[in-house]
């Protein structure tokens, strides 16, 4: 019959009869008493029957009348038959029973009960278990065309093929449970718990748990799910038929109403809650939970049937393919199923247990087919998308020409089956709804679920949190719902209906999911709060922190015992501060008292306060530590609050003591005032209260309050003394003075002096007048100064006079430094005769110039000397350093008034004087002061050095010219203008920078003064010129000289360092770049040792000496000698020049450097030592107490730290030294490529416009090793050469041209092939066009690709056709260079090349550079001359083809070098003798002999060995007793001796000669081989030579 949805609203129901009331009761308590019961019921219209204890049945008890069966207690009965009942057309009623059955019913069913044929059974709390029908239906009850009435009880583990509890068949079957369990009921095909077939079935209240059906896992359908897609298991036609289904409840046919029923964890392959096939179906407030599907449906699945859902749920089911809640419709013929959800239904896929592997993917609702439609109301709390107007309606198309049509319009849109005013024809459009299915719809608000959409949601939709449900239609059609939560409330979860009101300790604003908890520092004792405005802030005392868990504060928490809030808000109460005490809920913390302390927080009792201990107080509140009383008081008693100031608790410590340590707890830790100190105050507390004695004072003991005055005749000179110095001789001092003043320079005293009244001499004034001259003499040789002494006015020897008795009286003598004494001025004849050692080595300097021209031998060796080993090992930069460094040393006395007391330290000045060649620049040696006035003397001292200049010029320039002068007109004009551009400047600037210091510094005394005391007393002193002792600093005769000092001031200490750098700075271009010019060679001297961009350095040295030596003279003109600002400035000074110089590292080797900067470290270090010998020495030169020296520096006196500084000094320049030695011998070997001319690195000057010095050009299939091998010994050889190279530079094959063009010259490497490459042509053509220089070298190993010019040339000819003859002529005009691979003959090669590239470099094109290059190139360490010592007979052998003419060839080779001649034939030729006639008389140093020849005069070495002793022989024959060893050995050497006398035959110093070549033992007779055998029996030592790889073994001549 057709299925509408109007008939599914219709209420589904059975009424079944009411059990009668029992007339009288049969007890039945056996098997047989009920089979005559029942037997007996037949006959009768009613029986009742109570069952008591447990019977077994084996038979089946037919029912066709009115029966009625009670249990008392656990009355069971236990079936081991069919089935227990079969009630056919009767009535029976169960109450208070158990029903077991044992066995398996028939193949109908039924196994606890058969109901048919109009039959009813009515079961009132009975428990039927473990009834079976495995095929066939109901596994407890089968009713057919009968009626079921169960009213509580339970089904327990039944099961049957369809059904596994109860099965209805028939359509007039009907059955109604009420509040029973069916549990664990199975059935394999359909219906695990219910089946129905036909009929009408009502679940009212009941519980399904745990039934289902067969699953795919266990089934015997092949395949399984993974074979089937997501919806293809409807179109399975076998699976239509046999799938499981409905694994609580499935319905073929009839009509099912389910009413407050559970439906849980029940299971199936296809619905795993309800399976609904056709029919009818009503859940009403039911819930399908949990259940599960293996295919789809995992709660519900409607085929064809109608099923609607009120108030019901669908709940956590899962499928493993599709629709884990609801599967609707179908895809073979039919109409699809119709469901209908209503009023507070709901589809909720969350809660699932057990989900599937892809339970992700399934959705929970599927409509494949028919119609599902959701009408208002939902769930309260709930929502769908359900706009107002959105209503089910006829779709009609516009009124005709109808008044009536218009009129009945909105009436005919609610109508389908039409009406009399329903004219309006239907739309051909779709419909809004399935209203001709379903008429009841029109008028409807309803969510359609539209086939073949997935639905993934939980539907309807819950309102989310915050949010307020509802359940009016207004409040459930959209995400609104019924609008946020109200303020003062929140709404936690979804689908919230009821606002909870807002709790205590938080506030809830509209819209809230949770309560907000009051900030931090706050609270809330109120509900219902709806902002945050309602939170109050925590009281003082307590302490507002956030509750863990997120919970919320509706009360301010006290403070805990030690800890404090002071302030309300506070979200956590401050620890209790150390020194104090806070109890509970405290708002300030609570000091200690005074005298009392807490050194640690958080206590919370005034008990925890500790009391002060002894010599200790607290004198505040709430102190966290205990003061100790203030040094030199004392505290004896706890718990004080301060040092008291009278009685026993405090007591100052008495004058001349102190105490140092806080915290005394008596007096007897006062200490005495050490000595040299006094304490003049009471109550001292450190030991600076202790003043030093101040100077001239002392105090020799401790514990003094006050200091003692020095005694007249001693001083003390620093704070601090414990005892006073006696003054030494010559110095005096009165009561309480801090030094000794020294006497006049005249007047001397004895030791512990109070005035002066001797003379210096040591004799008493009184006795002056009786002094005769040869006590003068006396005297001066013993104490060495012109002063008499005494206490008249004449306190000089006779004749001198001044403030030092340095000034002669008589104008023809002079002061005589050396002897001390005024002595005549010597005549020029004596002048002469004392100086002529000057002009003597001025003269030999001349004479070697002029010897070095006229001896050529005396030439090489100056050459050598000057040119190769000086530059080496760079001696002119070290001697520079030297002059400097003694320039600035010297000044030690007279600048800085050091004076190094150290027995022979003058002495050693003297000679490093004469080292330095003071002496020639220093005209205080010429007796100046007989020159004349200061005037005059002043303008020697600066004219002087020209006059040396002129000397030097005239000495070594003029003589030489003068034997030029004889050679040759043409020569002399040239010398003329090298003497005027070269010589003259060279020398000038050496003198200049010589003389330089020496010429500052006398310049500098016209302004030096000295001051001298005229009254010690009243401090008046009076300055003089150093100079001139009887000038007066300040009187017209000083102001006269000063235009003169600024004009040699401006002259020489400023003139000659602008000069330099002027000259300099005109010459830089050309030491920049390293190019040949006259200026630059002639200033060599003074950037030659520097980098070539910091060629300035001379000029910033030249100024450090000058600041140094002269320049520091105008720091304290008159007494900066006599303090220590000059040294500290000389130190300063000093060493930030080192800094700068190890910064810049000017110098161009090495060892320079090093040497320059231990210099000047040595000098920085004698300034500092300098500094400690002033500090040690008074102003008066006498050595300052040893305990004073101690004090400072551990040393004992002046003399000893002189010392020591001396020490470490020489030290430091002994190291230096070999270091520096070091350095210059490994620099002087370093194999670089130098110039013989002047044993320096070549100058690498690039032409402008080239970028690289040598362009090498090769072929690379036979040259690409060569080139690479001759590009790097070339870039080691000379470094800074830039050679370009293929692989190193070439970025673009079409760009050789530009590449030849970027080079200065173009090397060119043949080897086999060259002339084929076509690269190679465009490199050669590109050098030809540009006319770059060709340097041509050619591989000489045919192995190698090499071959001979010829073969090259014919190269050429055969592929440069084009323009064979130019390029023939330009790559063979010269001779080839020969690469050889042998070291030595390597380098020669190389030497060759780098000879050529030079030649093609500016600086060596000009003519100066040409003359330097002339000489040749060499490289330190290679194989020089080889000479013979003594003539050598070469043995050669006739047979041995080569050898002769080979011979031959070297005798002639030997014969025309000169060097070669033995050094016997040297002495007799002098060194003039010319070349040839040397050559035509020498001695030949190689002697040719025919080697068979000689050899065979030779005896015989068998023979000669049978003559010699043989101490074998003797053995052997005296019975064999030496070993066969020892027997070998005796005539191994009687052989050697046997060889050793023919060799002494030989002439001596003999060798032979082997020449090796293809053909060498292969001459007829074998005289080759017997030749070489005979050599090597006598043991000649044998050279070979091989023709093909130039010497394999060298002759050791």
């Amino acid at each position: 019959m057709p299925v509408t949805a109007l008939s599914i609203l219709a209420t589904v129901s059975v009424t079944p009869p009411q059990l009668p009331q029992p007339q009288r009761e049969l007890l039945i308590t056996s098997a047989e008493e009920l089979q005559s019961a029942f037997a007996a019921a037949a006959a009768r219209p009613a029986v009742f029957l109570r069952l008591a204890g447990t019977i077994e049945i084996d038979s089946t008890f037919e029912i066709a009348t009115d029966v009625t069966l009670r249990g008392s207690g656990d009355a069971q009965l236990v079936s081991s038959g069919p089935r227990l009942f079969r009630v056919n057309g009767g009535r029976l009623r169960l109450a208070a029973l158990h029903l077991h059955c044992t066995c398996t019913a028939d193949g109908v069913g039924g196994g606890a009960a058969l109901v048919e044929s109009g039959g009813e059974l009515a079961l009132t709390d009975v428990n039927v278990s473990n009834c079976s029908a495995p095929a066939g239906r109901g596994g407890a009850i089968l009713v057919r065309d009968g009626h079921l009435d169960a009213r509580g009880g339970s089904f327990i583990r039944c099961s049957a093929e369809f059904g596994g509890a109860i099965a209805l068949e028939g359509n007039q079957s009907s059955a109604a449970v009420r509040t029973a369990v069916l549990e664990g009921c199975f059935a394999s095909a359909a219906g695990g718990a219910v089946w129905m077939g036909g009929g009408d079935l009502v679940l009212d209240g009941c519980r399904l748990r745990r039934c289902g059906t067969t699953l795919v896992s266990t089934s015997s359908v092949a395949g399984g799910p993974d074979r089937l897609g997501v919806v293809g298991w409807y179109d399975q036609a076998d699976w239509r038929a046999t799938a499981p289904r409905g694994g609580g409840l499935s319905v073929e046919a009839g009509d099912a109403r389910l009413v407050g029923t559970t439906v849980d964890r029940c299971y199936s392959v296809i619905g795993g809650g309800l399976h609904f096939d056709a029919g009818r179906g009503s859940l009403e407030d039911s819930e399908v939970a949990r259940c599960e599907a293996d295919l789809a449906g995992g709660c519900v699945v409607t085929k064809a049937a109608a099923v609607r859902l009120t108030g019901s749920s669908l709940r956590g089911c899962t499928a493993q393919l599709a629709a884990s809640l609801l599967a609707v419709g179908r895809l073979d013929e039919g109409a699809g199923g119709e469901v209908l959800l209503g009023n507070g239904s709901l589809l909720d896929p969350s809660g699932a247990e057990g989900l599937a592997w892809n339970q992700s993917e399934v959705e929970p609702l599927h409509v494949l087919s028919g119609a599902v439609y959701y009408a208002l109301p939902a769930p309260p709390g709930y929502w769908l998308h359900l706009p107002l107007q959105d209503t089910c309606h006829v779709a009609r198309e516009a009124c005709p020409a109808d008044a009536a049509c218009e009129a009945h319009f909105a009436e005919c849109r609610l109508r389908a089956e039409g009406g009399p005013h329903c004219t309006a024809p239907l739309g051909a459009w779709q419909q809004p709804c399935n209203w001709r299915a379903s008429p009841w719809l029109l008028g409807e608000r309803l969510f359609t679920f539209y086939q073949g959409v997935k639905y993934f949601e939980t539907f309807p939709t819950a309102c989310r949190p915050g949010r307020l449900g509802g359940t009016a239609d207004a409040e459930q059609s959209s995400a609104q719902c019924a609008g946020p939560c109200p303020a003062g409330a929140f709404c936690s979860g979804h689908a919230n209906v009821e606002p909870v009101p807002c709790p205590a300790g938080g506030y809830c604003p509209a819209g809230s999911a949770a309560p907000v908890r009051c900030p931090a520092g706050s609270f809330s004792n109120a509900t219902g709060q709806a902002s945050e405005d309602a939170c109050l802030p925590c009281s003082v005392g307590h302490a507002c922190s956030a509750l863990p868990g997120g919970a919320l504060r509706s009360l301010p928490s006290p403070c805990e015992p030690g800890s404090y809030a002071n302030a309300s808000g506070a979200v956590a109460c401050d620890r209790c501060p150390s020194g104090h005490f806070c109890e509970a809920g405290a708002i300030e913390p609570s000091p200690c008292q005074q005298g009392s302390f807490l050194p640690y927080g958080g206590m919370d009792s005034r008990d925890d306060c500790i009391l002060c201990p002894l010599g200790h107080v607290a004198n505040e509140t709430g102190s966290e530590s205990c003061g100790m009383c203030p040094p030199g008081t004392f505290a004896d008693s706890p718990g004080l609050a301060a040092c008291a100031t009278t009685g026993t608790v405090r007591s100052l410590c008495p004058a001349g003591s102190y105490n140092p340590e806080p915290g005394a707890s008596s007096v007897e830790a006062c200490l005495p005032c050490p000595a040299g100190s006094h304490g003049p105050e009471n109550g001292a507390s450190r030991l600076e209260q202790c003043l030093p004695c101040t100077p001239g004072e002392f105090a020799d003991g401790a514990g003094r309050t006050r200091c003692s005055l020095c005694p007249a005749g001693t001083f003390a000179n620093s704070s601090g003394a414990t005892g006073c110095y006696a003054c030494s001789e010559g110095h005096y001092s009165a009561e309480g003075m801090a030094r000794c003043v020294a006497c006049d320079t005249r007047l001397t005293s004895d030791r512990n002096a109070s005035a002066c009244l001797l003379c210096s001499e040591g004799r008493a004034a009184a006795d002056a007048a009786q002094l005769a001259e040869s006590d003068i003499d006396r005297l001066n040789g013993r104490y060495r100064s012109p002063c008499v002494g005494g206490a008249g006015d004449s306190l000089c020897f006779p004749g001198h006079t001044g403030v030092r008795c340095e000034v002669c009286e008589l104008p023809s003598q002079h002061f005589d430094r050396r002897h001390l004494k005024c002595t005549d001025c010597p005549t020029a004849a004596a002048l002469l005769r004392e100086h002529a050692w000057v002009f003597v080595v001025l003269l030999a300097v001349g004479l070697a110039r002029l010897a070095h021209r006229l001896s050529g031998r005396l030439k090489s060796l100056s050459r050598w000397f000057f040119v190769c080993a000086l530059p080496k090992i760079g001696l002119v930069g070290k001697l520079k350093i030297f002059l400097s460094f003694y320039q600035v040393f010297d000044t030690l006395e007279p600048v800085y008034g050091v004076d190094v007391a150290v027995p022979g330290y003058r002495q050693f000045l003297e000679t490093v004087r004469l080292l330095a060649f003071e002496w020639v620049f220093d005209p205080e040696l010429l007796h100046s002061t007989c020159l004349g006035p200061i005037g005059t003397r002043m303008a020697t001292w600066i004219l002087w050095p020209f006059a040396l200049a002129v000397a030097w010029i005239l000495c070594a320039v003029a003589i030489p010219a003068l034997y030029h002068g004889y050679r040759a007109a043409a020569d002399l004009e040239e010398q003329r203008a090298a003497v005027a551009s070269t010589c003259v400047l060279r020398a000038s600037v050496i003198i200049a920078y010589a003389c330089l210091p020496t010429v500052a510094k006398n310049v500098f005394n016209a302004k030096q003064c000295e001051s001298f005391r005229l009254d010690d007393e009243l401090g008046e002193t009076q300055s003089y010129l150093r100079a001139d002792w009887r000038i007066e600093c300040g009187s017209a005769e000083y102001e006269a000289l000063q235009p003169l000092f600024w004009a040699g001031f401006l002259l020489w200490p400023v003139g000659v360092p602008l000069c330099f750098l002027s000259l300099l700075l005109a010459a830089r271009r050309c030491i920049v770049s390293r190019r040949q010019s006259r200026l630059a060679e002639a200033l060599r001297f003074l950037w030659g040792e520097y980098q070539p961009r910091q060629y300035w350095w001379e000029c910033l040295d030249t100024m450090r000496k000058l600041c140094l030596a002269c320049y520091m003279l105008f720091v304290q003109t008159e007494d900066g000698s006599t303090k220590l600002l000059r040294l500290y400035l000389a130190t300063l000074g000093t060493t930030m020049y080192l800094s700068v110089l190890c910064f810049a590292q000017p110098f161009a080797r090495v060892d320079d450097f090093q040497l320059a900067v231990g210099a000047n470290l040595v000098l920085a270090s004698t300034f500092l030592s300098g500094i400690a010998i002033k500090i040690c020495t008074d102003a008066g030169g006498a050595s300052v107490a040893s305990e004073e020296c101690a004090a400072y520096f551990g040393i004992d006196s002046a003399e000893d730290i002189t010392t020591v500084a001396i020490v470490l000094g020489g030290a430091m320049l002994a190291v230096l030294s070999l270091v520096v030695t070091w350095r210059i011998v490994a620099s002087a070997r370093d194999p670089t490529i130098r110039l013989v001319f002047s044993g320096r690195e070549p100058i690498l000057e690039l032409p402008k416009g080239c970028s690289f010095h040598g362009f090498l050009s090769h072929v690379w299939g036979t040259g690409q090793d060569q080139a690479h091998t001759i590009v790097r010994q070339l870039q080691l050889l000379m470094p800074g050469v830039r050679i370009w190279l293929d692989v190193d530079n070439l970025s673009n094959l079409a760009s050789l041209e530009s590449c030849v063009a970027d080079s200065a010259a173009v090397l060119v490497f043949l080897s086999a092939g060259y002339f084929k490459s076509g690269n190679c042509r465009r490199e050669l053509y590109a050098a030809m066009e540009q006319g770059k220089p060709l340097v041509v070298v050619r591989e000489g190993n045919e192995e190698k690709g090499g071959g001979s010019a010829a073969d090259f040339r014919a190269e050429c000819a055969a592929y440069c056709s084009d323009a064979a003859a130019g390029v023939a002529e330009a790559v063979f005009a010269r001779e080839l260079i020969v690469w050889l691979r042998a070291h030595e003959f390597q380098r020669e090669s190389l030497k060759q090349i780098a000879h050529q590239l030079l030649a093609a470099s500016p600086s060596f094109a000009r003519p100066a550079g040409v003359h330097q290059l002339a000489p040749g190139l060499f490289i330190p360490g290679e194989l020089g001359c080889m000479r013979f010592e003594v003539p050598v007979h070469l043995l050669v052998c006739e047979a041995n083809a080569g050898a002769p003419r080979f011979a031959t060839q070297l005798q002639q080779a030997v014969d025309e070098d000169e060097l070669m001649a033995p050094r016997s034939t040297w002495e007799q030729h002098t060194p003039f003798t010319p070349r040839a006639g040397r050559g035509a008389r020498r001695a030949r140093a190689l002697l040719l002999q025919d080697g068979r020849a000689a050899l065979a005069a030779l005896p015989d070495l068998a023979s000669l060995s049978c003559r010699l002793p043989s101490r074998g022989s003797a053995v052997s024959t005296a019975g064999h007793r030496r070993s066969t060893a020892a027997a070998a050995a005796a005539a191994a050497a009687a052989a050697a001796a046997a060889a050793a006398e023919a060799r002494a035959q030989l002439a001596p110093n003999t060798r032979a000669l082997l020449y090796l070549n293809n053909e060498t033992f292969r001459d007829p007779g074998g005289g080759t081989a017997s030749f070489v055998r005979r050599v090597l029996e006598l043991g000649v030592p044998l050279g070979c030579y091989d023709c093909e790889e130039c010497c394999s073994q060298s002759f050791d001549f």
